[in-house]
């Protein structure tokens, strides 16, 4: 098991939404599943300054195009609406699609949560950057992730007005990302050594 304080320990949101899965993962005689069952995820468990950025997501078929089911307050305020409901065809294209589709693949394919980190570019003079910390979820089968919870965090200031995801990745607005799957206690990056 990788060693040390979570990759996002700075980060009192991602923190507090790892703990809550953590938590979240008991079953009722005290063991650990791989992750907990979507029926026992409630939002309003976490700290009101949080429900703005979390967004709850599941595939559309055998596609890896994911539909958005829950989309926090401030991301329809950094994106310009709620997009709540539609897909992630139907509000991002290009590189920046396929790179949050391969997030969430990995996410649900191996069922282990998921940081990453990236960049946008907002206008011709300044960059914001964005974490997100991305946790699998189960429906029926406790091997299997379902669904995926994500708490997505900016700490760095938006250096322009507010543009549409949809806008951002049509004109290369996105400009580089990372991600890694994480162990699912430690929170640590998989292929660290310790």
């Amino acid at each position: 098991m990788p060693a040390g304080p979570p990759i996002f320990a700075d980060d009192p949101a991602l923190t507090e939404v790892a703990a809550y899965w953590t938590r979240r993962r008991e079953d009722g005689d005290g063991r650990q599943r791989l992750m907990p069952n979507r029926a026992g995820i409630d939002p309003l468990h976490l700290s009101p300054a949080i429900w703005p950025n979390l967004i709850l997501s599941e595939p559309v078929g055998d596609s890896t195009t994911w539909r958005y089911r829950l989309v926090g307050s401030a991301h329809v305020e950094r994106y310009t609406y709620d997009f709540t409901g539609m897909t992630t065809a139907e509000v991002m294209q290009g590189s920046y699609r396929d790179y949050m589709e391969q997030i969430y693949t990995t996410c649900r394919r191996d069922a282990l949560p998921v940081y990453s980190e990236s960049v946008f570019r907002w206008d011709a003079q300044g960059f914001a950057m964005t974490r997100r910390l991305m946790l699998p979820l189960s429906l029926s089968r406790v091997d299997q992730a379902d669904m995926v919870l994500s708490v997505q965090v900016w700490p760095t200031a938006m250096p322009a007005q507010p543009r549409s995801i949809s806008d951002l990745s049509r004109s290369g607005g996105f400009k580089d990302g990372i991600f890694m799957a994480l162990d699912r206690e430690s929170f640590r990056p998989l292929n660290e050594t310790a």
